[in-house]
């Protein structure tokens, strides 16, 4: 099993050669590259404006150069891909199809450097308190996004992966439910997409420090996702808030995850999502908070791999 980190937390703070020569001076062997996201920015959505980043082609080649270049000087993988979000905008149309014109983009982009999984975060209201949409209403805008994508997702031979969201009513701070937070929601999405394709294009990126919130059991969510879970987002948080901290540093039962990484049989890459934990420190220990990480990733996968011998 690898063991991969996401980008955010080296190479925004380091830059793209040293971000990733940190990385696989860590012991990293994969990446979560997630540098795509943030380019479209809220105000702008809300303002139903283009998004320039994305439109300007030979700049997003360039700027894509200059992580492929660093990733096969330092001999990292692109394990997994994070598409642009959020993937809607309530009663915001035109920037919801700036954003998805952006997710499409980088799926492309994804499937150009040979990267075989990108997550792809369901469209869904963000408002905890006065949602828009009724959840089948949710389903059928789900269906119809994720549908579109099938040929270009064929194409490259690319697996997209749903994610367990959440809300919060953002007056009282109270954290909700959201898309794919029930796994029984996130089963159905799967496999009524997979029927869709014909064939298994859609799996599942379970994120850990979203079950925290909500307060979901790590161990029973895996295994009801079975052989669907594909990718994870693995980290930390004291269950009140999305810290994307370590492992270790906040409330979760990681002898719960690996008994059901355990009893699936997971064979994925064991991907962390700590910019939280990272991005505490000075530029200067950044190289070393990646060494920290790598030696939990290292922990949690060897639990895993010995407990099924």
């Amino acid at each position: 099993m690898k063991i991969s980190v996401q980008t955010g937390g080296a190479c925004n703070i380091l830059g793209a050669d040293a971000g990733m020569k940190a990385i696989k001076d860590a012991g990293f062997d994969a990446i979560d590259f997630g540098e795509l996201c943030g380019h479209y920015p809220w105000e702008d959505a809300q303002a139903e404006k283009p998004c320039a980043f994305f439109d300007d082609e030979a700049n997003l080649e360039a700027f894509m150069k200059e992580y492929t270049d660093a990733a096969e000087k330092y001999g990292i993988e692109f394990g997994q891909f994070h598409a642009p979000h959020p993937s809607y905008y309530p009663k915001k149309p035109t920037a919801t199809k700036v954003q998805q014109e952006a997710i499409f983009k980088s799926v492309e982009i994804c499937g150009k450097v040979g990267c075989p999984y990108i997550i792809v975060h369901p469209c869904f209201d963000g408002s905890a308190r006065f949602p828009s949409l009724t959840k089948e209403e949710e389903y059928q805008i789900n269906i119809e996004f994720y549908s579109k994508m099938i040929p270009i997702l064929k194409k490259y031979d690319i697996v997209c992966c749903l994610e367990n969201m959440w809300c919060q009513d953002w007056k009282s701070k109270k954290i909700y439910t959201a898309s794919c937070s029930d796994i029984k929601e996130a089963c159905r999405y799967i496999d009524d997409l997979n029927a869709i394709a014909g064939e298994k294009r859609f799996g599942f990126c379970l994120d850990i420090g979203h079950l925290l919130l909500l307060g979901i059991d790590p161990c029973n969510a895996i295994e009801e996702l079975g052989d669907r879970l594909v990718t994870l987002h693995v980290h930390d948080n004291d269950g009140i808030g999305d810290n994307h901290t370590a492992p270790f540093m906040g409330v979760c039962n990681w002898n719960r995850v690996v008994k059901g990484l355990r009893t699936i049989g997971y064979k994925g890459t064991l991907n962390y999502e700590t910019e939280g934990f990272n991005s505490k420190f000075p530029k200067e220990l950044v190289p070393d908070a990646l060494k920290l990480l790598s030696a939990t990733a290292r922990y949690l996968r060897d639990k895993v791999v010995a407990e099924e011998q």
